[in-house]
């Protein structure tokens, strides 16, 4: 079960699942030789045993979450910055404070947190949630499972891709919807 993909600015994505991670090569559309790899040996700082969702800014900065706590992850000197594991309560503005489902990062400067049924929209620039939420993700997100997803990740090509369970379904950023044929 994959629960909190992240996608690198090397053309990887990292996928978490419990203890373990893998390492997906988009351009060859597959995981790489030799994975899965323990989270505790490859991720210095990491949550070992468990991430719920993940994110990736275009500063270089990657945020795991676990319960009610996140991590900030620095690309560029491959480890958790000083000072973390910290409570999401206080330091993530109107963000659900435990529990994040699922993570993604349009490319509009706004991220989309997924809790149960309801998700968070949440301004990049501003760092807080926008003004309304949370809402429903039944109704919102055309095609998309109502509640209890475990992961998602954004693809340079415009399509997301939400997990839950053993299945996946591509979203379409464009068209707003589910793509035809999927879970």
């Amino acid at each position: 079960m994959v629960t909190a993909p992240a996608l690198w600015n090397n053309g990887k994505a990292y996928m978490f699942d419990g203890g373990s991670y893998y390492r997906y090569d988009i351009a060859n559309d597959k995981v790489d030789p030799g994975y899965p790899q323990r989270i505790a040996a490859h991720w210095p700082g990491v949550f070992p045993s468990r991430v719920d969702a993940a994110v990736v800014w275009n500063n270089g900065k990657a945020f795991f979450f676990r319960g009610t706590e996140y991590m900030r992850y620095d690309m560029a000197t491959d480890k958790v910055d000083a000072g973390y594991p910290k409570p999401i309560a206080g330091n993530w503005p109107g963000l659900f404070p435990d529990h994040i489902d699922a993570a993604v990062v349009w490319n509009n400067g706004k991220a989309f947190f997924f809790r149960g049924s309801e998700y968070m929209r949440y301004d990049i620039a501003t760092d807080k949630v926008d003004a309304g939420y949370p809402k429903p993700i039944a109704g919102n997100w055309p095609g998309l499972w109502a509640s209890d997803l475990d992961g998602g990740v954004v693809w340079n090509n415009g399509k997301a891709f939400f997990f839950r369970g053993s299945e996946y379904m591509r979203y379409d950023i464009a068209t707003d919807k589910v793509d035809a044929g999927y879970p």
